[in-house]
């Protein structure tokens, strides 16, 4: 029975939506086909650290758009319910209606009689009157049977009406089920990915297998960017200008920066590219300057990353993304928001990876980000 249920929700969601949440939806199952392409492609990579981690965060990501889809679904049945509610309602309206009227109608050929026909051609006095008689006496005989006939409409509408508002409310319950299942899952997959960090964290053996994967990640994300190469068509950028004034992503502080760096924990040197900054107040990602989106997908060691291109030789990378609000090729504004911060990829938990690139080459972020 329960399978059932699911696939007869599975087949509503193919009917129709209302036009405003077409897309919606159509964008919800190509982010969805996208992180299944993507899981697909990591069944075949070697056990890692950095693979474990991507394939809980992308289950994750594919959770979490599925229960978007099914709030659309959610929303979109409520509509339709109160829909049919309505008509319900106007159905039971016209269809007393119509039986007050059929009631007026036989009452008045009751007190006519058998003989109606007979009382109406027997009391004329003339052509007219005899017409006259007849078209009343007809109409009343024919709307009698027009009233008959719109009831008996009404009445099986408001039975197949109320069939499918029986369906719905089912369907709806079905929702709600698969829904309260993918929320479940979500926290249960934010406990796996957890657990992992914290062996990562406190795993002297496993923290030094993470950083090798980090550099290995690392030189393939500066092979994916020189790949995609110094895009031209961009208007010059006076770089000694803007270095030392560009505005912060978001408020935050600063709790990795660039460089060699000694962890204590584990004796250990760390080359970071960038820096890491846990957020304070809102989450919203902005863009260091005006340019365009060159990556925006989930890349292993960084999480949902977004790249900007803002002239030939200057790049900006935000990475740890919860969401990405900017898809690729999109064109972006000095300061607009391009990002939610999130903990994708990231071992200190909620944090935006920042770096900033001259020429290819990572450059230290605050030297580039203005004095605070």
């Amino acid at each position: 029975m329960k399978k059932l249920g699911i696939i007869l929700v599975l087949l509503c969601s193919f009917a129709l939506f209302p036009n405003d949440e077409v897309e919606k939806l159509e964008s919800i199952n190509k982010h969805i086909k996208r992180v299944e392409a993507r899981l697909n492609r990591l069944d075949k990579e070697k056990k890692s650290l950095l693979k474990d981690m991507a394939v809980i965060e992308l289950q994750r990501s594919k959770e979490v758009s599925e229960n978007r889809k099914i709030k659309l679904q959610i929303l979109t049945k409520r509509k339709e319910i109160d829909t049919k509610k309505s008509d319900v309602k106007r159905l039971k309206i016209s269809i007393n209606n119509s039986r007050d009227n059929i009631a007026q109608a036989l009452r008045v050929l009751y007190k006519l009689g058998r003989s109606a026909y007979v009382k109406f051609f027997t009391k004329v006095e003339s052509i007219n009157d005899l017409f006259r008689n007849y078209q009343l006496f007809a109409a009343l005989v024919n709307y009698k049977s027009t009233e008959i006939e719109n009831l008996r409409k009404d009445v099986a509408a408001l039975n197949r009406i109320n069939r499918e508002l029986q369906l719905d409310i089912g369907n709806l319950e079905v929702l709600r089920r698969r829904q309260e299942e993918k929320i479940a899952h979500v926290a249960n997959l934010k406990r796996r990915k957890q657990i992992l960090v914290d062996r990562i964290n406190n795993d002297k053996r496993q923290h030094f297998s993470l950083l090798e994967e980090l550099k290995a990640e690392a030189k393939s994300l500066d092979a994916m960017i020189k790949k995609q190469g110094l895009v031209s068509g961009f208007p010059p950028l006076n770089l000694k200008s803007i270095k030392g004034k560009l505005r912060w992503p978001l408020a935050g502080k600063v709790i990795s920066t660039f460089g060699k760096k000694k962890s204590t924990q584990f004796d250990t040197y760390i080359i970071n590219n960038g820096i890491e900054i846990r957020p304070q107040g809102s989450d919203s990602i902005r863009a260091l300057l005006g340019g365009k989106v060159v990556f925006a997908d989930y890349f292993k060691g960084y999480g949902n990353l977004i790249i900007l291109q803002h002239s030939k030789n200057f790049h900006s990378l935000y990475g740890h993304c919860e969401k990405m609000l900017k898809k690729n090729g999109d064109t972006i504004k000095d300061g607009e928001v391009i990002a939610l911060v999130g903990d994708t990829g990231s071992t200190y938990g909620k944090s935006l990876y920042l770096e900033v690139r001259k020429d290819l080459k990572p450059q230290d972020p605050l030297k580039w980000l203005r004095k605070r």
